[in-house]
């Protein structure tokens, strides 16, 4: 709700089934050429939410766009809305949701400014821009945190984005602009302040970022994902009001009760929460089920004149037989009904939830089935780098999987937690080809073997569903 580096053509249609298995953590999209992601390893927002910001482009209403060009320092923000891919965001700004703000901070020559944002109780998009002093350089983002006025992180995930055709505006007029969602975690609420505090590191234009192609960047904020040495941070705080007058009231509960069986396995849509700029679809997994279900492949929104609301995050806490997805919001074009649509899941037996490595031996023990290989393991001075590689998986499978949970136990039954590093490249893909995932491990000697339980695999249950919903 994952850092990518990712070729546009491919955007469409590849980041939607990831944004829909970023269901229990941070898992992206591959695109059929080379792909980079960042994953979340642990953390209380890692359990709770993931948001993906998508980053292609698609129409904007000329109503939505006048509006928007007309409010002081917004009318560059127009194409940066439409890049979200989100009507519900569109939406929202064409029913006067848009509060403007104009909040900055300045340092280190740069001048930050929070131009206004988008928000409902539980989700809020912010627009700000970077006045840069030198035309040559641009700003990325090294680390974004939202807390309450009394210095509480609120318990969110945060996406943001790297449009790169923003590098043309940085050369012309020395000034960055940007977006980043924040997305709460289900049963919280947005107070009426928050603080946002930015890390922002200078780099210069000619370097690109991160070394992307001239398409976008996208990150999950506090997921791993290489970067060159940093250098030139600097930190910038703020307090920001939110008028929470505008969406109170607003947020219809409606009750499906329903129950499919996918291959024997029950799956239970309990109920869906319609809001301003997010619907929420909370689901259920039979405990008495065989297999664990880690989540739907191809689930979307269909309202009654056939438009697709896509899914755009999902959140799990400590419960894996419970899940909550979210979709693009159609609630200011009040749809007569809501369908959700879908035909697979994927779940692996309970009984094959562990895999067990030798890495003094250098040897993978078990693993559920053939499409999972130890590719090698690495050494470096401090970590031990596994490498596993994914063969097999399904075509209409666009996920690039986060393999494992981020503990393990060694053969002493002792339980360890991987080494917590924050600039990793920990998945790629190359064409159609395997996918290879990294973990990294502290170099120390641990008794053998090691023990891991699967985080997510392509394994599948299938079964056509249609839910209908009234709001």
């Amino acid at each position: 709700m994952p850092n990518e580096t990712v070729h546009e053509s491919d955007l469409t249609e590849k980041i939607e089934a990831a944004i829909a298995e970023g269901l229990r953590r941070g898992q992206s999209e591959k695109s059929r050429r080379r792909t980079a992601v960042k994953r979340r390893a642990g953390g209380a927002a890692a359990a709770c939410l993931l948001l993906v910001a998508c980053l292609f482009t698609i129409r904007v209403s000329p109503v939505f766009a006048a509006f928007v060009r007309e409010i002081p320092g917004f009318e560059k923000f127009v194409d940066l809305i439409a890049s979200s891919q989100d009507k519900g965001i569109q939406l929202a700004v064409d029913n006067d949701f848009l509060q403007p703000l104009g909040v900055s901070d300045e340092h280190d020559g740069m001048k930050l400014t929070v131009q206004g944002i988008i928000a409902d109780e539980s989700r809020m998009v912010v627009f700000y821009e970077v006045a840069v002093p030198a035309k040559h350089e641009t700003v990325r983002v090294d680390t974004i945190n939202v807390s309450d006025v009394g210095g509480t992180p609120l318990p969110a995930g945060i996406g943001y984005s790297y449009p790169q055709e923003q590098e043309q505006d940085v050369r012309e007029s020395g000034v960055y602009r940007g977006t980043f969602d924040v997305a709460l975690a289900d049963g919280q609420r947005l107070p009426d302040k928050v603080i946002i505090g930015m890390k922002l590191q200078r780099v210069k234009l000619s370097d690109g970022i991160d070394g992307a192609p001239k398409s976008s960047v996208a990150g999950s904020e506090g997921v791993p994902v290489k970067h060159p040495p940093k250098t030139g941070i600097t930190e910038f705080k703020m307090t920001i009001p939110i008028d929470t007058a505008k969406s109170a009231g607003l947020r219809k509960e409606i009750p499906i009760g329903q129950t499919i069986r996918a291959e024997g396995q029950a799956v239970t849509f309990t109920k869906a929460v319609l809001s301003p700029l997010r619907v929420t679809l909370y689901l259920e997994f039979d405990s008495n089920n065989t297999k664990q279900i880690f989540g739907p492949g191809d689930i979307r929104l269909v309202d009654d004149k056939g438009t697709v609301w896509k899914n755009i995050s999902g959140s799990a806490g400590t419960d894996k037989d419970r899940l909550v997805v979210h979709f693009e919001s159609p609630y200011f074009n009040q749809p007569k009904s809501l369908t959700v649509e879908g035909s697979w899941f994927r779940a692996l037996d309970k009984d094959e939830m562990m895999i067990q490595i030798d890495t003094e031996r250098r040897r993978l023990l078990t693993a559920p089935d053939k499409k999972l290989t130890l590719h090698m393991i690495g050494d470096t001075d401090q970590y031990v780098r596994l490498d596993f590689e994914l063969n097999g998986v399904n075509p209409d499978d666009n996920m690039l999987y986060t393999l494992l949970e981020g503990e393990f136990t060694d053969g002493k039954g002792i339980t360890h937690r991987m080494a917590d590093l924050k600039e990793v490249v920990s998945g790629s893909k190359e064409g159609d080809g395997p996918q290879h995932v990294y973990y990294y491990l502290d170099k120390v000697k641990y008794p053998q073997p090691l023990t891991f339980r699967i985080y997510n695999y392509p394994d599948y249950v299938r079964q056509a569903y249609r839910i209908e919903i009234h709001p």
